[in-house]
């Protein structure tokens, strides 16, 4: 998503301001959501028009970039795949729309879970990914914010998910952390990035995404137990919300 503007004509609306830097104080380098909207777009409004037409370019470019993996124009790694869509769950919650925020989001999470099966996995980006969408669907759940820099955009605060949502979003969750948990057994390590002579500009990618991706100077024990327990917190936040929700409506 290099570009703020779609080959079919759509740019980002002017009213939505850039993400917050990113913060990278864990281990795992885990990032804050940016500072959303203090109101959300307008239903049928230029600005929420030109956000859809924005968001379904950008899925499909990645969609595209998919189907043609390890081949000229597609994805060569689950790290691309992973800051594309970052990038667009970032300016999803910047829009302060709920109604935008949990349809793409949903089709973010669980197009993401089918992408990462065929690649090595790459657990820094993955889980830095999936950390976003649960703090995301988490505020989309509750009306509360699990996050200190980006305070909670009032839109938020009486929105919440329809039973039907959670169901959906239930499942997803579900499937991805058994799936990601099946990517950690059945790899003790990654392949060889491509070459610098391959791939030009990779920049430190290779040092950045070894098995567990940030632990260097550990034992391998080590660094598998440390993958393994946040492996464990996968959508951790809405797994609890979920389940207290539909007890509720039992």
């Amino acid at each position: 998503m290099a570009s703020a503007q779609a080959s079919g004509g759509a740019s980002l609306p002017p009213s939505l301001p850039s993400p917050a830097p990113s913060d990278a104080s864990s281990v795992f380098s885990y990032r804050p959501l940016p500072h959303p909207r203090p109101s959300p777009l307008k239903p049928g409004s230029r600005p929420e028009n030109s956000l859809i037409a924005f968001l379904d370019h950008e899925l499909l470019q990645v969609s595209r970039k998919y189907a043609k993996k390890f081949n000229d124009g597609g994805y060569t790694d689950a790290v691309e795949i992973a800051d594309d869509l970052e990038k667009l769950v970032d300016l999803l919650w910047v829009s302060s729309t709920p109604s935008l925020q949990t349809q793409y989001l949903l089709q973010i999470a669980n197009s993401f879970n089918d992408y990462i099966s065929s690649f090595p996995p790459r657990f820094k980006s993955t889980l830095r990914l999936l950390d976003k969408l649960d703090r995301c669907f988490h505020s989309l759940i509750t009306g509360s914010s699990t996050d200190s820099y980006a305070p909670l955009s009032p839109a938020l605060s009486g929105y919440r998910m329809n039973m039907t949502e959670r169901v959906r979003l239930k499942s997803v969750i579900e499937r991805t952390r058994l799936h990601v948990v099946g990517l950690a057994e059945g790899m003790t390590e990654a392949p060889d990035p491509p070459t610098e002579e391959s791939v030009p500009d990779v920049g430190n990618r290779e040092s950045e995404n070894s098995l567990v991706d940030a632990m260097d100077g550990d034992s391998e024990e080590e660094e598998y137990e440390a993958l393994e327990m946040e492996l464990s917190r996968v959508y951790e936040r809405c797994l609890v919300e979920i389940g207290e929700s539909l007890k509720r409506e039992e």
